[in-house]
């Protein structure tokens, strides 16, 4: 079931273009920052580490992913609690191997395969929907998120990512409805008190979203 998906596997899994395979390509720029973003956010909610001023402190090694066990590994390995912007720029820190092992995930748990291809010297595994995928369903989940709101910190964090991804194309394909989606997650997370744990992952979740459009900003100038 979709319920059984951590966040990074419910966004890697909504980006895989039906039929056709492969990642969307309007949101395969960000795609890398959002889902390190979103396993930093897994890690939150699972009480693994804290998120205080935009710093990331690991409080727990424990793991029950291979994502969650690369990056808090390289967590530990640093000196002194980091920004999350220092996270999605480090340069021994591999997203590629991030995003690998949360594909490897989706396999096991039947979601997607992953098809082996290649240019000239070039290899790479194209990931492709697992008939008995629950896409479907989790279109349908955030759809019931959008429209009558949720007190659950993970549906915060989904609605969040999948607005600053480009994702909710894939849930709303007119443009008028993504619209008045994006419109009204920007009405709960302003508006939104109905309790502390709430407040505080609507915080939390903007922390992870400026360093998500900062750091996709960046690799964007990098290349022109």
């Amino acid at each position: 079931m979709e319920t059984d998906l951590t966040l990074s596997e419910k966004l890697l899994l909504l980006a895989i273009r039906p039929g056709k395979g492969g990642i969307m390509g309007l949101v395969s720029t960000s795609l890398d920052f959002t889902l390190l973003g979103a396993v930093i956010l897994e890690l939150a909610l699972k009480q693994r580490v804290n998120i205080i001023d935009k710093r990331v402190e690991v409080i727990s090694a424990d793991y029950s992913t291979e994502a969650w066990k690369y990056l808090l590994e390289k967590m530990r390995g640093s000196s002194k609690p980091r920004k999350i912007s220092h996270w999605m720029n480090h340069p021994t820190f591999s997203k590629r191997k991030l995003k690998m092992a949360i594909y490897h995930s989706l396999v096991i748990k039947k979601e997607i395969r992953l098809e082996d291809r290649h240019f000239l010297f070039i290899r790479w595994k194209k990931p492709f929907l697992h008939p008995a995928h629950h896409a479907s369903q989790l279109i349908f989940k955030v759809k019931d998120i959008v429209s009558g709101g949720s007190d659950h910190p993970e549906d915060i964090y989904l609605l969040t990512l999948l607005e600053v991804t480009g994702l909710l194309r894939r849930i709303y394909t007119e443009r008028a409805a993504r619209y008045a989606a994006r419109t009204k997650i920007k009405q709960f997370q302003m508006f939104n008190t109905s309790s502390e744990s709430i407040r505080q992952a609507i915080e939390t979740a903007k922390m992870v979203r400026s360093a998500i459009i900062t750091s996709v900003a960046a690799a964007h100038a990098s290349h022109v």
